[in-house]
């Protein structure tokens, strides 16, 4: 047996006892002692994705102020950017007794990526937060997505649950749900929550979401909430008003058996170590792109560190080739019909292992092989974008048009503008605007003061 392989068997053998432990743990907790005739007990997890600053300077008064911890998930990323919390807001929360939870490093959409890659958000994630000092057990997919093996891979970086979105009865959105996710939950792995709480939620739907679990059986209501302010968080988020007003009306009814505790508290098991995902290859000397070569692949052949990008009214679809620069493949592009905006392949954004560093004040020189005929309508060109000081992606700069080319050429060389003051990180590609067909391979970008 492969070393691999025992460590899945050992992981899979831990996480299970750690379900165990944890669902026997969550049985004293909200039992109520004497009254076996009593309602089935409620329990109603608060919990808060993504870690913005708005949930240390809104909602964490309010929880402490009614008694109550919630489970915050925090993206390792995103901590210390703009509007986010710092690791000292982080270790204030673990202090208070709020529990802190995994969201992935760059905030993820896990099922589009590779196994590896997954393993890089998510166990890298989890291994940034432990080096923080905090006690992280649990994990939430970005989006409320994961396939079999985003699951598989929560149980190899030593998560004991990991949590979607959805599946519990939302009024008027999930008829023949179920009224709250099961204690224990079926699947540990992708337990159940109602839609997430949105500025069109009022009042009287955070309620229900949890007396309707009340009437039908007891069980376990996850409320997922992001933004908590007024006018900040766009769609998701909650008015700190409504939220205090619905902490209000929950705690007395823990006097009938209804109860607030975190995550931790309702899955439970021990803290598993920390367990790194693997590493990318090398670059070669100077250069700043993984994956350069495209060589290395994920979901419906997107190569591991770059994303599909594009916007407008256009038809379009992307294939993996064989007709490849250097190495064994490439990406092409075919434009079949169009009226507006563009499709690219470009570095991936994130804020994890993928995106090159920025250094302020610096020029990168950018270039891409290719090959590919469109017509005299249509372009392609170089696009760059830098990751600023808030964690968001911006559009920066856009190189000149390049002739098509049925034989593969490289870009004319393109000196990107001095990086802005505040950027921390860097993604580029070539757009093809318009109807056409471009095959891409061998990404670079060099630090021009380096290379």
């Amino acid at each position: 047996m492969s070393a691999l392989n025992r460590f899945h068997r050992r992981a899979r053998s831990i996480a299970s006892r750690a379900l165990l432990v944890g669902l026997a743990a969550l049985l004293a907790p909200v039992a109520l002692p004497g009254a076996a005739q009593a309602a089935p007990a409620t329990v109603v997890s608060l919990t808060f994705d993504d870690g913005g600053y708005d949930q240390y300077a809104n909602a964490r008064p309010l929880l402490d102020a009614h008694g109550m911890h919630g489970t915050f998930y925090i993206n390792s990323g995103r901590v210390g950017a703009g509007g986010y919390m710092s690791q000292a807001n982080l270790s204030a929360l673990a202090a208070a007794g709020h529990e802190i939870g995994g969201h992935t490093v760059s905030h993820a959409a896990l099922n589009t990526l590779s196994a590896d890659d997954q393993r890089r958000e998510i166990c890298n994630d989890r291994v940034a937060l432990l080096g923080m000092g905090f006690t992280v057990k649990h994990l939430a997919y970005p989006y409320g997505s994961a396939d079999a093996t985003t699951k598989q891979v929560a149980v190899e970086c030593g998560y004991n649950s990991g949590r979607s979105v959805g599946g519990v009865v939302s009024p008027g959105s999930c008829g023949g749900c179920p009224y709250a996710e099961s204690v224990p939950p079926a699947d540990a792995y992708f337990t159940q929550t109602p839609d997430s709480v949105r500025t069109v939620t009022n009042l009287d739907q955070m309620k229900r979401y949890v007396s309707q679990a009340e009437e039908h059986g007891g069980g376990w209501v996850q409320l997922v909430m992001h933004h908590v302010c007024d006018g900040c968080g766009g769609d998701y988020e909650v008015s700190p008003t409504v939220l205090a007003a619905f902490l209000d009306w929950l705690a007395p009814r823990a006097a009938s058996g209804t109860t607030v505790r975190t995550v931790d508290e309702v899955v439970g098991g021990p803290l598993q170590p920390g367990v790194p995902g693997p590493t990318l290859a090398s670059p070669e000397p100077g250069e700043l792109v993984q994956n350069a070569s495209l060589e290395s692949v994920g979901t419906n052949g997107l190569p591991s560190c770059f994303q599909y990008g594009g916007f407008g009214t256009n038809t379009y679809a992307w294939t993996r080739t064989t007709d490849a620069h250097t190495g064994s493949y490439a990406q092409q592009l075919a434009v079949s019909a169009w009226s507006s905006g563009d499709r690219k392949l470009v570095t991936r954004q994130d804020a994890g292992s993928c995106a090159p560093p920025a250094v302020a004040g610096h020029r990168y020189s950018a270039g891409v092989w290719y090959r590919g005929s469109w017509g005299s309508t249509a372009r392609v060109q170089l696009v760059l974008y830098y990751r600023n000081s808030s964690g968001a992606w911006v559009y920066w700069a856009t190189g000149p048009a390049v002739p098509a080319s049925a034989s593969w050429i490289r870009t004319p060389a393109y000196l990107s503008p001095p990086v802005p003051a505040g950027a921390t990180g860097l993604s580029f590609g070539l757009a093809l605007v318009g109807a056409g067909t471009l095959t891409t391979d061998d990404y670079t970008l060099v630090d021009s003061a380096t290379g």
